[in-house]
């Protein structure tokens, strides 16, 4: 061996092996308070309301169905669009399933699309959000079809009506669920986040409501009834 080769082995084995470097540990992007869901349910609604939105509870079904038998009262809202869902028929006048009184109620064409001269004469629109964000006042939509999509934009007015299990503390706390399901191949379609309604602000900053979606949107928030909450969330 010459000193070359006597100068590199002892190089050699000094050297220190170098561990690879650890991936940081990142914070969370909210601090999670374990709000119970009364409090969520005030922070909820206050934060809607703060963006011109509506609130109501109802402690039953039955008391969602008059809250919104009298919205449609005061509004005139004589027809609604929606999508096919169980608990429809919970909410709405059993003549809007029957006979004439069907053309009241508008779930769409049989492909998922929507005739948008149809909807475009429809007051109202009666959607199902899959989570309720409670610091934001959001609703999180999940639109499978251009029907259900259009739903969210194209009514000058929208009611969502959810249940209190469905109110999450903020977006990071239904995150794991939302991305569970946007991984989901079997799934179509795209989610959506409605807050309050369509704010646009022209170009001296005076806010005008309802120029890009709903001019009105109005959250129906009814307590838990656990056999009745599941069953829909099972079905849908």
């Amino acid at each position: 061996m010459n000193s070359r080769d006597q100068i590199l082995q002892k190089i050699r084995s000094s050297m220190v092996p170098v561990p690879e470097p650890s991936i940081p540990e990142l914070p969370p992007l909210f601090e999670s308070k374990q709000k119970d869901a009364e409090t969520m349910k005030k922070t909820f609604a206050d934060a809607l309301t703060a963006l011109t939105g509506k609130f109501y509870a109802a402690e039953s079904t039955e008391e969602a169905r008059g809250i919104l038998a009298k919205l449609a009262q005061e509004n005139g809202w004589d027809s609604f669009s929606s999508t096919e869902d169980p608990f429809l028929e919970k909410l709405l006048p059993s003549e809007f399933f029957h006979g004439k009184g069907k053309k009241r109620l508008y779930l769409g064409e049989k492909n998922g699309e929507t005739d948008k001269n149809r909807l475009a004469e429809i007051p109202v629109s009666l959607l199902f959000p899959q989570f309720l964000i409670a610091d934001t006042g959001s609703c999180v939509m999940l639109n499978r079809t251009p029907h259900e999509r259009l739903n969210c934009y194209l009514t000058p007015a929208c009611v969502m009506c959810a249940f209190t299990s469905q109110l999450r503390e903020n977006l990071q706390a239904a995150w794991d669920a939302i991305a569970e399901t946007a991984a989901d191949p079997e799934i179509r379609g795209e989610y959506v986040l409605v807050t309050g309604p369509s704010r646009t602000a022209d170009i001296e900053r005076v806010s005008v409501l309802g120029v890009h979606g709903p001019k009105t949107v109005c959250v129906l928030l009814i307590q838990d009834q656990m056999a009745e909450s599941v069953s829909r969330r099972i079905k849908r």
